[in-house]
């Protein structure tokens, strides 16, 4: 055999810096990793990247609330993987999402998409905002460790196979702001924790199934040690309340590829503890004046195809959700004219929640013209006109 070279003319390819999807072409903003650890002061907190963004307008300095076109902090929703998480923040304020510090750790994140508007029929939960994070698969190959070190804790990443046709990447994080805090004497010592995996096995050509985690621990404690506290360390000691929460969200995602598209079947339980206690000049010898335990609890199930035909991209499917809701407070209230008197309460909701979705959208022109229509329907027995 005889060799032959042949000189070719020159090869251009372009691809657009703007990624764009057909059911939500214009209010769709695409986040990268190397963004998100290049921002300046971000402190790799997808949350701070975000309140950058145009029309996102944040709290204080030391929150992570989002407001997306003036829209409250409990308007957002987040997804992972296609799995709904509760909040993505440490210390959350319940029933919202900011908090102080971010859960997401970057080292897992492939890419994070922002929708402002016009959102896809399948995520539903959302007035403001959707943020859709989407993870890296485990290594398949070979194994590798890293540790990260931030301005207030430190992260473990491990990354590897765990057999020939599944993978794990998993990660834990704790704080070691406590010490920083106790050093500069302030009154509160504030210690998170939190934890974060996926599994992805291929079961064959067709089929693949993934698990994934996402937890946090979080505790609030006074630093009742200080030495000569001025007045106003004595009152934060007295009046603030001992803040302990956790949460976590755990899933399944099953994926079937067929001829034409898709199916995924999602299937994922969080839950959220939030508890907070208060002793008479904080001495544990005495009676709490203050016990308060909130739970938030949701159990969910989602079915989705993804398919083309003919040029248009459908999107349709539906679910369904089990939500529970209980709450605990025993408080002693101190009236005026010296008169005490005492809350003690305990209640519990229930409900189940079903929705149906659909999403169809094509391009016309030469792809210069985009045409999407989705709609979506959700109800929930909680009242008769809400079940309608």
């Amino acid at each position: 055999m005889e060799a032959k070279s042949q000189e070719l003319e020159e090869v251009t390819i372009e691809v657009s810096p703007f990624k764009e999807k057909e059911e939500s072409p214009v209010s769709m903003r695409t986040l990268t990793v190397s963004e998100i650890e290049k921002n300046p002061g971000a402190n790799r907190d997808i949350s701070r990247v975000i309140q950058a963004f145009p029309g996102v307008a944040s709290s204080v300095s030391f929150r992570n609330d989002v407001i997306v076109r003036g829209g409250g902090p409990a308007e957002n929703s987040f997804y992972l993987d296609g799995i709904e998480i509760p909040n993505i923040n440490h210390f959350a304020t319940q029933g919202a999402s900011g908090g102080p510090v971010g859960i997401i750790n970057v080292d897992f994140i492939r890419e994070v998409d922002l929708y402002s508007g016009a959102f896809p029929a399948n995520l539903g939960g959302a007035v403001s905002s959707v943020l859709d994070l989407q993870q890296v698969n485990g290594n398949k190959e070979d194994f590798s460790a890293r540790a990260t070190l931030g301005a207030s804790d430190l992260a473990v990443t491990l990354n590897g196979p765990i057999s020939d046709n599944t993978s794990l990447i998993f990660s834990a994080r704790r704080s070691y702001l406590q010490f920083l805090f106790d050093i500069i004497g302030l009154p509160f010592l504030p210690v998170y924790n939190d934890f974060q995996f996926k599994t992805k096995t291929r079961i064959d050509k067709k089929n693949e199934l993934s698990f994934i985690g996402l937890g946090a621990i979080d505790n609030f404690s006074l630093n009742t040690g200080l030495e000569d506290p001025d007045e106003e360390q004595q009152y934060i000691l007295r009046e603030t309340p001992v803040n302990e929460q956790w949460n976590y969200t755990v899933g399944a995602i099953y994926r079937h590829y067929g001829e034409k598209g898709y199916t995924s079947i999602y299937l994922s339980r969080n839950m959220l503890n939030n508890s907070a206690y208060k002793y008479p000049e904080n001495d544990e010898s005495k009676s709490k004046n203050l016990d308060l335990t909130s739970q938030e609890i949701e159990n969910k199930l989602r079915v989705e195809q993804n398919e083309r035909r003919n040029g248009y991209k459908l999107i349709y499917g539906g679910g369904i959700e089990y939500a529970k809701f209980n709450n605990e407070l025993f408080q002693k209230v101190f009236l005026p004219a010296g008169i005490e008197d005492t809350l003690d309460y305990s209640s519990e909701l229930t409900m189940f929640k079903w929705e149906a979705f659909a999403q169809v959208s094509k391009k016309y022109l030469d792809e210069k013209l985009t045409l999407s229509l989705g709609t979506r329907m959700d109800a929930t027995d909680y009242s008769s006109s809400l079940s309608n």
